[in-house]
């Protein structure tokens, strides 16, 4: 069979930063922000639309995110909508897939374990879903009830039960979509950073490998049973520079497996992916269903099959669409998690973005309320666990809900300065710093070798940290388990379960606060070229 994967258009992705605000501030409903030029089709082609997401995490509600300049996008309603008429207009049969992460990640989704997001995929009509790392935040017998209540598959071809060659019962490699005689072969598949990426007890069993083996595994089958397309969905990403040139997970695994696949849908990285692999098409729409991908791919009776992708769609709110039956999915549920979300809990002075280089002010505010929760010496909040921004002004349950979704427990620990010293160097990863701290000063030389970048640690007391001493240090569960790699923690001497929430920790830390709430300004780790080991 002859492939020829054509695209043409003006990639997103190639275009500067204040470009792509520009068109996005400049966009309309209904206005395309990639655009490919669709050729004439002979009479013998069999043809597919391929409409996708990627990263939901719950969020059936519109929301303002960093690349919309300020403006409502997103919401299952809109999407529904906009799905809706895809299928009017398409002319092919139209097939909707997810790249994974569904559910976790929003009050409305989180209070119901992520029921409330599948109902929503059940009206809008999805196809088939990877399996997403946070898929398993709520423990395998929370997503086993969501795969039953699916009526779409959700895939993990390279998820196997380990020691074995065996996939566990609820994790389907592939599926095979038939809609008017057009048969699309799926396979899904999962970072292999999965272990370090959800809570690692939930995945304790089970082993992520190679993506590109499971597609060179599930691929041939797919052909073999006479699909038309082979679309692959991957729950892992990638970032694409201003120049055009696109790197990560997916594109590697991608670029390892074997040519025979017609479009990839990615996630994990919430990032805007146009590129080509092997002369097809990989896409990535940005995250939380405020954009929508769409390809199309068309078999000539020579056997040539063209890929393209057409559009990558913002879906801004004004003007747009409700889809009825998916807004009563969506009211239903925002009854449900109204009163929760509406309770005003502080005022802060300003706004605390999330932002990590050097540590935040959000970060430190998380760190300190947990400290004081359990008492504790010193507190390390991983900063992949605070997921959103806060505004200024008044703030409700539903904006710290945002921030801290994941409902981790703290744990108290008993802790030797040497392992206290090991998290802090740890968390200085060649990607930037990896959490904020509460009750330290880090003094650090970026220039030192790892392993030897912490220079001191002093306390809040003035003491400095001492390797053969032993400190109360609060962090959550997430972490104790070997979460982002801390796996200093597993060798605490003790280790108290609070019980404590992590985000009740929050809620209660900024009710106890007179007036307006201002965030730590002063920095916490601190760059000192030159200085001696153990400071002092």
């Amino acid at each position: 069979m002859r492939r020829s994967r054509a695209w043409t258009g003006r990639a997103l992705h190639t275009l500067g930063a204040a470009t792509v605000y520009a068109l996005l501030g400049a966009a309309t409903v209904g206005t395309p922000l990639v655009a490919a030029a669709i050729p004439a089709h002979a009479t013998d082609s069999t043809c597919a639309v391929i409409v996708s997401t990627n990263d939901e995490h719950g969020s059936l509600q519109p929301s303002v995110y960093p690349w919309t300049a300020g403006r409502l996008a997103g919401g299952a309603e809109v999407l529904a909508s906009y799905i809706a008429r895809i299928r009017e207009t398409a002319g092919c049969p139209v097939f909707v897939v997810s790249a994974g992460d569904i559910m976790q990640g929003t009050l409305i989704s989180n209070l119901t374990r992520g029921r409330a997001t599948i109902d929503a995929m059940n009206a809008i009509g999805y196809d088939a879903a990877a399996i997403g790392n946070h898929e398993f935040d709520f423990g395998v017998r929370v997503l086993k009830e969501r795969i039953r209540q699916a009526h779409f598959p959700l895939l993990g071809a390279n998820i196997y039960l380990k020691g074995t060659d065996r996939h566990p019962s609820w994790a389907r490699p592939y599926v095979i979509v038939e809609k008017e005689g057009v048969r699309v072969g799926i396979v899904g598949a999962t970072t292999r950073s999965t272990p370090g990426t959800t809570h690692p007890d939930s995945v304790s069993g089970l082993a992520f490998r190679s993506i590109a083996a499971a597609l060179d595994r599930y691929i041939p089958r797919l052909r073999a049973e006479g699909v038309d397309f082979v679309v692959v969905l991957i729950h892992a990403g990638g970032f694409c520079e201003d120049d055009g040139g696109c790197t990560g997970e997916a594109l590697d695994e991608l670029a390892a497996a074997s040519p025979d696949f017609d479009y990839a849908v990615t996630g994990h990285t919430h990032t805007r992916i146009l590129d080509r692999v092997h002369g097809a098409p990989v896409i990535q729409s940005y995250a939380n269903m405020s954009a929508v991908g769409q390809g199309r791919l068309t078999r000539f009776g020579d056997g040539e099959v063209v890929a393209e992708v057409v559009e990558i769609h913002a879906l801004f709110t004004e003007g747009a669409a409700r889809h009825p039956e998916v807004a009563a999915v969506v009211r239903r549920y925002e009854e449900e998690a109204a009163a929760r979300s509406a309770e005003t809990i502080a005022t802060l002075s300003e706004p605390l973005p999330k932002v990590f280089a050097g540590g935040s002010r959000l970060g430190r505010l998380i760190a300190d309320a947990q400290r004081l929760a359990v008492g504790a010496d010193v507190a390390i909040m991983n900063n992949g666990g605070i997921r959103a921004e806060l505004p200024g002004g008044p703030i409700n349950y539903g904006d710290l809900f945002r921030v801290q979704p994941f409902q981790n427990t703290l744990i108290r620990l008993r802790l030797r300065g040497g392992l206290l010293l090991a998290a802090l160097e740890h968390s200085l990863s060649e990607r930037g710093l990896m959490a904020n701290v509460s009750g330290l000063i880090v003094e650090y030389d970026p220039d030192e070798p790892r392993g030897a970048r912490v220079r001191c640690a002093r306390l809040a007391d003035g003491r400095y940290v001492r390797r053969d001493s032993t400190y109360t240090v609060v962090v959550n569960n997430f972490m104790v388990a070997g979460g982002s790699g801390y796996w200093m923690f597993k060798e605490a001497t003790e280790a108290e379960q609070t019980g404590i929430v992590d985000l009740d920790a929050l809620v209660t830390f900024l009710k106890g606060q007179a007036g307006p709430v201002e965030a730590p300004p002063e920095a916490r780790w601190i760059v000192r070229a030159g200085a001696p080991a153990g400071c002092g």
